[in-house]
Formats: C-alpha cells, structure tokens, sequence
C-alpha cells in the first residue's frame, strides 16, 4: 500500500522571486537587464559582439534589451551579467518586522 503524499508541485514562472511572492521580482530582472544593456554601452560592443560573449544570438539580444524579458530566469540573466565581467552579489537579510522580505537588484 502507497502511503498518501499531501505534497503538491506548482510549475515554476520562470522567476523564482515571483513564485515566493517578491512583489518586485519583475523591478528586479528589469533592473538587471538595464545593468547588462549599460555595460554593453560602457564596453562599446555591437549586440552581435555581446551575443557571442553571453551565448545569445543578436536576435535575442535585441529583443531582451528592448524589454522582452519575461522567458528568462533571473537567474539567467545574472549568468548573462557575469559573462559580462561584472560581480553579482545576493545578500539575504532578516525584514525588519513581520513583513515578507524584498528583493532589490542595485549596480
């Protein structure tokens, strides 16, 4: 006899800040593609350039930089900012009262 399982699967968003109720979680990854579109300015690279550091086609580039962003993962695109050269850091900290926490993405 199997015993009864009261575990329940949701599929993920895609997001993982989102699916823990981060009310900001869409602030985050804008804020983290802005952080990638300003590097790729402040290097000086063409998007097709750019494309063949991060491992995105120039197509795909464009359209995620022009804020068509909701099929990536933060977490890929954290992966995408450090292919860029710059350091990424996740700090976890108590909330200051009985609230949720929040995410904050800063460059």
């Amino acid at each position: 006899m199997r015993a009864r399982s009261d575990t329940s699967v949701t599929a993920s968003s895609g997001n993982v800040f989102a699916d823990l109720g981060f009310a900001n979680a869409e602030l985050a990854k804008a804020r983290m593609v802005q952080t990638i579109a300003d590097e790729i300015e402040r290097r000086g690279l063409s998007q097709r350039d750019a494309g063949a550091i991060i491992g995105l086609p120039q197509p795909k580039l464009s359209t995620l930089l022009r804020g068509h962003w909701s099929s990536y993962s933060l977490d890929r695109l954290v992966r995408f900012t450090t292919l860029l050269g710059l350091d990424v850091t996740v700090r976890i900290g108590r909330a200051d009262d009985d609230r949720p926490g929040h995410l904050t993405v800063a460059a």
